[in-house]
């Protein structure tokens, strides 16, 4: 059975002591010993010697030694071992030299001679704190070089793998329109080559069309979501009465409504006047949020479309309400992200406007991208059998002077 060997004891500080009188050096050493490992050089030669192969934490430098000042050697040291911690010992008023020691050699204290022993164990010992706080500071920064380095890497990364998705879904969208458009092409044409057509035929080919031009849809969603994240391409704002834009909307889907025996009940204010937005962008977040209660509200159920003063701000509050199977914690969670359609794939079923029909998931995606365009924001609550209720806070624009610059970067 092997044993691990008992850890190192820690290393203890390195003291260099320099001074040309022995009985100085001796009587520091003999100080310190107890406590560091003491060090000693009695010129600035064996001084350098020393710095250069051993790892000193603090240096007690007198100021008059032959050959050189202390200011000058400690501004060598400074060089050689830069986190070293510098202390100058003078028995002379030489304000110049401790001058030159501050500015030039970054001395951590100047002690005058004679010292009190006490005192100086002290100022050592917060010399070897202050050195250990350099070096962990050193440590420190060093580590988050390395991790931002490694993030840099992950963005670079990160962009370089959005760009490829972006390219490929422009591909994808142009290479899947051509043939839809083909396919829609010729079902018209078999259409009108033979308007008589069994019906059993003429079904065949419309549902042929009515897949082509989902697809369509599903490609173009896609183009939305990937632009929707391309800076390059900003609002195209401009005044809008909010209020008829949801009425518009919900005049387009109420034969669907109608169709499923829904009823789309609206609470419109119509006194909440002009918006600075994105018509067509809004649009699409009313018609995706009103087309998503559709799917999920079983027929004979209740949708609710209300537009309103947003109480806390000057901006509108936008509620679409259902009656539908709602949503579980989890799946709420992640409602907005794109591709989701809900964990449990196997009810999975695509389709336009059928209950429980689903897409790409891209639509609620898109709603939270384009409000956040706004500067808005959007939140959904929801509860299995209950229904869901998602709430859009949209500001009411750009202040005028804003406004100016939105129309002239608009028009540059």
């Amino acid at each position: 059975m092997s044993q691990t060997s008992p850890p190192s004891p820690p290393q203890r500080p390195r003291i260099l002591i320099v001074d040309d009188e022995p009985d100085v050096v001796a009587t520091l050493e003999y100080l310190l010993r107890r406590r560091y490992r003491v060090l000693t050089a009695s010129s600035a030669n064996e001084a350098r010697d020393v710095l250069q192969r051993e790892d000193i934490q603090v240096i007690l430098c007198d100021q008059r030694m032959p050959g050189i000042t202390g200011d000058r050697l400690l501004v060598e040291a400074r060089a050689l071992r830069p986190e070293a911690v510098r202390i100058l010992l003078t028995g002379y008023a030489d304000i110049q030299a401790v001058q030159r020691a501050i500015n030039d050699a970054g001395i951590f204290r100047y002690v005058p001679k004679p010292w009190d022993s006490a005192e100086l164990e002290e100022i050592v010992a917060q010399a070897v704190e202050h050195h250990s706080l350099i070096r962990e500071r050193r440590i420190l920064l060093e580590q988050l070089h390395a991790a931002n380095e490694k993030l840099r890497a992950a963005n670079a990364e990160l962009a370089e793998a959005d760009a490829l998705k972006t390219a490929f879904l422009e591909v994808a969208s142009h290479e899947l329109n051509t043939p839809i458009t083909i396919i829609l092409g010729l079902a018209d044409l078999l259409l009108l080559e033979n308007p008589h057509r069994p019906d059993a035929d003429r079904q065949s080919i419309e549902q042929i069309a009515a897949s082509a031009r989902q697809l369509s849809r599903l490609v173009g969603t896609m183009l939305k979501l990937s632009h929707a994240n391309d800076f390059r391409n900003p609002l195209r704002c401009e005044p809008t009465d909010l209020a008829g834009l949801c009425e518009s909307v919900a005049d387009q889907l109420q034969p669907i409504v109608d169709h499923r025996r829904l009823r789309l009940e609206r609470f419109i204010d119509h006194e909440l006047g002009e918006f600075w937005i994105d018509p067509d962008k809004i649009r699409d977040v009313v018609a995706n949020l009103l087309s998503n209660a559709i799917k999920f509200t079983p027929d004979g159920e209740q949708i609710r479309l209300e537009l309103g003063r947003d109480l806390d701000t000057d901006g509108a509050r936008l509620i679409v309400a259902d009656h539908g199977i709602g949503l579980d914690p989890r799946s709420l969670e992640n409602l907005f992200q794109p591709f989701f359609t809900e964990f449990d794939a196997s009810t999975h079923s695509s389709g336009d406007f059928g209950f429980r029909k689903r897409g790409l998931g891209l639509g609620l995606s898109l709603v939270r991208r384009f409000v956040e365009l706004h500067a808005g924001s959007v939140e959904a609550a929801s509860s299995p059998g209950q229904g869901t209720t998602i709430t859009v806070h949209l500001p009411r624009g750009p202040r005028p002077l804003e406004r100016s610059l939105v129309e002239s970067s608009q028009r540059g």
